[in-house]
């Protein structure tokens, strides 16, 4: 039977040049002498058929195997064998084409061992499983070299079993046992592990169940309590709104009632200070101008005796004039003095005018600064009014925010410094048209508060930091790992040209090109339009696939629920954040000190001012009432002079009034004396002016102490009342803030609402509020009796109950499983001792025939060396050569061994022909005559086997239907021919290539 029609190798040990072998007859045989490459076609089949072990194919490595190169030709890069076969009797059952095409390659530089079926790439074990249909595996009598013969006759028992083994082609049977032993290992291990899983859930169960039990009661109670709590919880937060509102109003405004108390009692007693320090002053300057008063008064008097005096010495000298020059000269006099009294009142007229002219001058200066002080103190004091007010704002809005689950956000960019990689809120980054904001608003929610991240290790360092802080939650959004949405393709296109479209969200808001995926991500799949009966319309054009919101407000969910409505200004966060930001708790409280400070300062100059104010009004009122008695005097004494003057003219005849310049006597010693009176009567009277004005202003002053005094203590005990009231007002309102916080808290966390949101919703009214906050604390206090309770209790005991039944199942199932591989491996055993007994039965019966043939007579038999265990029995042989009789197998000579071998070999042989057997050297140790013999009977079973025998014995070489002589022309290059049957020519071609 003709199997492998060809074998072509390139680049396989010796062949160096591609090299063809084509065989067309049953029975081949390979020629040449030793060292010529003839066994290399055997290591080449082998090899394609997947041999292994290098050291079968008499290599240190694979790189052996590769043409090493000679004098004349370098290394090969690669070796390539492929085997040619007619399938026609499909000896390959799993390849359905006529012809087989097998390959194998190997790669020297790149260590790639490729193999093919028909050019198809495949692996290792699809060629293993062709050479087990073939029959050509290491084990089996396909490849019979002169090794395997020696090795056959000598060895024990057990070894000599795997050729009948692989004979009754067992070697699959044992394949498939080993798998199942592999596979019942793993079920096995399989079985020991789900047992132990099943045990240790079981263990757990009860434990769970008991959790789960008491998460479920929890469970009960909670849904009980959040029905009744959230109603009473809504109805106090919005109480407390309004309560607390007006506390803090109430607070404000005693706040600044007290502030404003307690600076006017601070000023009134800094004007105090400034008074007792003025009247020491004045008490200083009054002494120092009694003095002087004292010193002028003493120098009139002692003038005024000097007057007298000289008056008397004067009429003494005019004793002898007549009476009427007596009266002339007197009443002369007294005109002269009166005279010199007028300009002495005059001058102090003048003066007194002068000094009310600047002092009123002085007046209107210090009166303009009063009025533009006083008004600034007042816008001073409404500005901080204001900052205090917003201030209040503010804080309870941050205490309000702090309830919030996004208020992390505001830890992570207060610490930004401390943590890495964080590029800010949503809201710092994004900038919003103002167009656009209130549609903007609406799909942003609370992302607002989000905070960007550049990696997922960044946002977790965030998120650990606030966990291990206790700094609230936050919506952390990584760059590196973002996964935006988008509308793209022919839908986009539709939707840009929809009557009344805007814009894709995304692309409407602006934000640094890095965090671009952040509007993506937020924005990517949220369409804008103009207006409402736009965003419908588009919606139903693209089946409701993506949200669309108008710029007044108004939405199209996706899948086609609606939600719109009247929009106010909180509705536009973008507004409100701008508000926001444009106020700093710090700064203000920085400006309200400030404000503190330039009031305070103001407010001082105010009351300087306003002293300096009134006692100029007073000094010009005594400047004014010291002008008029001045006037009065001067019209008295012009009277006097005018009476005089009269009298005068009735005695001499002359007008003192007209003429005061012509005196018929000389300026006397008396009227010097007068002049230097009146001048110092002058100084005394603005001396007592002075002193009176003191005395007027320190009166006042004294007076204003009293006054301030009284009121002061007035103003005190209001301001204590005051500062006792607004403890009592500080007090409730941070009992209440401090129960609001609380209230709130439960609200955000237990329900996620806020207060804004609690405003919009409608709750039914409870009949007994009293009954229903009862039954809250008893709620409580049973919820707290159970203790600490896992929500995922319930579904944690399912799961593992789940778990417990599916490993239960799982558990029944691989023990079916094991009792089935455990079936199997029985079967096999059966069919393996079966198929073995059959082989061993088969041969035994073919070999005495065998045996005849090849000892020209004789005896042989196969004998089991343990019969009780056929699976595990060695083989053992009982021949009896013609003429002698054998009780061991080395008695024999080295080529009756052989011939004993082949016997063996060539019965299996013919109880299970094989496609192709390749003899190497087979029958070297037979004499010419068995050689013959060996031969002949070879030819026997060319019907169904194909031989190729490497061999150098003329016996053999006349039995073969054509030669192929192995040459190497070429150190190192293996070259084959084809060879006539001419035996003489074909040993002087051996010869010729031994030398």
């Amino acid at each position: 039977m003709l199997f492998l029609k060809q074998i072509r190798a390139v680049g396989f040990k010796s062949f160096a040049e591609p090299t063809t072998l084509n065989f067309t007859k049953e029975m081949i045989g390979v020629v040449g002498p030793n060292g010529s490459g003839k066994s290399n076609i055997t290591d080449s089949i082998r090899w394609a058929l997947g041999e292994q072990s290098t050291k079968s194919l008499r290599g240190a490595n694979m790189d052996d195997i590769v043409f090493s190169g000679s004098t004349d030709k370098p290394a090969a890069d690669f070796a390539e064998v492929t085997l040619v076969f007619d399938n026609q009797r499909d000896i390959f059952s799993t390849i359905k084409t006529d012809v087989v095409e097998i390959t194998r390659r190997f790669n020297k530089k790149t260590r790639d061992s490729d193999f093919f079926i028909n050019g198809e790439k495949c692996k290792l074990r699809d060629i293993q499983d062709v050479a087990l249909e073939t029959g050509l595996t290491k084990s089996s009598i396909a490849i019979i070299s002169q090794g395997t013969i020696s090795t056959f006759a000598e060895a024990k028992p057990d070894a000599r079993r795997e050729i009948f083994d692989e004979a009754a082609g067992l070697a699959k049977y044992k394949k498939r046992k080993l798998e199942a032993l592999k596979q019942l290992a793993k079920t096995t291990e399989n079985l020991t592990r789900i047992s132990d899983i099943k045990l240790t859930l079981e263990k757990r169960l009860p434990r769970e169940k008991e959790k789960a039990e008491k998460a479920a009661k929890y469970k009960d109670k909670i849904e009980e309590l959040q029905k009744i709590e959230l109603t009473i919880l809504a109805s106090d937060a919005l109480r407390f709104e309004t309560e607390l509102s007006s506390l803090r109003d109430k607070r404000r405004q005693l706040d600044i009632e007290v502030q404003k108390l307690a600076n006017e009692i601070n000023l009134s007693q800094d004007e105090l200070d400034v008074m007792l320090s003025k009247n020491g002053d004045a008490d200083k300057e009054i002494t120092q101008l009694n003095l002087n008063f004292q010193r002028i008064v003493e120098r009139i008097a002692n003038l005024k005796n000097q007057k007298q005096q000289v008056e008397a010495r004067e009429n003494s000298e005019n004793v002898n004039e007549n009476i009427d020059d007596i009266k002339a000269r007197a009443i002369k006099k007294e005109f002269d003095e009166k005279s010199i009294s007028l300009n002495s009142e005059k001058d102090l007229i003048i003066s007194l005018e002068r000094q009310e002219l600047d002092l009123k001058k002085r007046y209107d200066e210090v009166n303009d600064q009063f009025r533009t002080f006083h008004m600034q103190s007042q816008e001073i004091e409404s500005e901080k009014n204001k900052l205090q007010y917003r201030l209040e704002e503010l804080e309870h809005k941050q205490n309000t925010n702090n309830l919030n689950p996004m208020s992390g956000a505001k830890a992570i960019i207060d610490n930004a410094k401390r943590l890495s990689g964080v590029v800010g809120t949503v809201g710092s980054l994004i900038d919003v048209k103002e167009e656009h904001q209130i549609a903007i608003s609406l799909i942003t929610g609370n992302h607002l508060q989000s905070v960007v991240f550049k990696t997922s290790d960044d946002a977790k360092k965030g998120i650990e930091f606030l966990k291990n802080q206790r700094l609230g939650r936050v919506n952390a959004l990584p760059i590196d790992t973002l996964n935006p949405s988008s509308i793209a393709g022919p839908q986009r296109d539709i939707i840009k040209r929809a009557p009344g479209f805007v814009g894709f969200a995304n692309e409407l808001v602006e934000i640094e090109k890095d965090c671009q995926v952040v509007l993506d991500y937020i924005y990517g799949t949220t369409i804008v339009t103009r207006n409402f009966d736009d965003a419908t319309r588009l919606g139903k054009s693209i089946n409701f696939r993506y949200g669309i919101v108008s710029l007044d407000g108004q939405r199209v969910l996706p899948r086609g629920a609606m939600s719109g409505g009247s929009v106010n200004k909180a509705s536009n966060i973008f507004a409100a954040k701008k508000v926001d930001e444009s106020f700093d708790p710090e700064s203000i409280k920085n400006k309200i000190i400030t404000l503190d400070k330039i009031f305070n300062e103001k407010q001082k100059t105010f009351n300087d001012l306003k002293e300096v104010r009134e006692k100029l009004i007073d000094d010009i009122n005594q400047a004014s009432s010291n002008i008029r008695i001045g006037k009065n005097s001067i019209n008295i004494l012009n009277s006097s002079l005018v009476e005089l003057s009269d009298n005068y003219k009735i005695i001499t005849g002359k007008d003192l009034l007209n003429n005061q310049t012509t005196s018929s006597f000389d300026e006397s010693e008396s009227i010097r004396l007068a002049r230097e009176i009146a001048k110092l009567e002058t100084e005394r009277n603005e001396i007592s002016i002075k002193v009176n004005a003191l005395s007027d202003s320190k009166t006042k002053t004294t007076d204003r102490q009293h006054e301030l005094n009284k009121e002061n203590k007035e103003k005190r005990e209001t301001l204590n009342n005051w500062k006792d009231e607004l403890a009592n007002v500080k007090s409730d309102l941070t009992i209440l803030e401090s129960t609001n916080i609380q209230i709130l808290k439960r609200l955000s966390e237990g329900y996620n609402l806020s207060l804004d949101a609690i405003r919009e919703m409608h709750f039914d009214e409870i009949e007994n509020p009293e009954e229903t906050r009862t039954r809250i604390q008893e709620l409580t206090i049973e919820l707290k009796s159970i203790g600490e309770v896992s929500m995922d209790a319930i579904q944690e005991y399912e799961e593992t109950k789940k778990e417990y039944d599916y490993y239960v199942t799982n558990l029944n199932e691989v023990q079916e499983s094991a009792d089935k591989l455990n079936e199997i491996i029985l079967n096999i055993d059966i069919e393996m001792k079966t198929q073995f007994k059959r082989i061993v039965d088969d041969v035994n019966a073919a070999l005495p025939e065998a045996f005849q043939k090849l000892f020209n007579g004789g005896t042989a038999s196969l004998i089991y060396t343990n019969p009780d265990d056929i699976l595990e029995t060695g083989i053992d042989i009982e021949v009896n050569p013609p003429g002698k009789k054998i009780t061991n197998l080395n008695l024999l000579s080295g080529g009756e061994k052989s011939l004993v071998a082949l016997s063996v070999l060539f019965s299996i042989l013919k109880v299970r022909p094989l496609p192709l057997v390749i003899l190497d050297e087979a029958e070297a140790p037979l004499d010419p005559a068995n050689v013959t013999r060996f031969a002949r009977y070879v030819r026997d079973f060319v019907e169904n086997t194909q031989f190729i025998i490497v061999t150098h014995r003329e016996g053999t070489m006349e039995n073969c239907d054509i030669l192929y002589g192995v040459t190497m022309e070429t150190k190192g290059i293996t070259k084959i021919v084809q060879l006539a049957l001419d035996i003489d020519k074909i040993k002087k071609l051996i010869n010729k290539n031994k030398e």
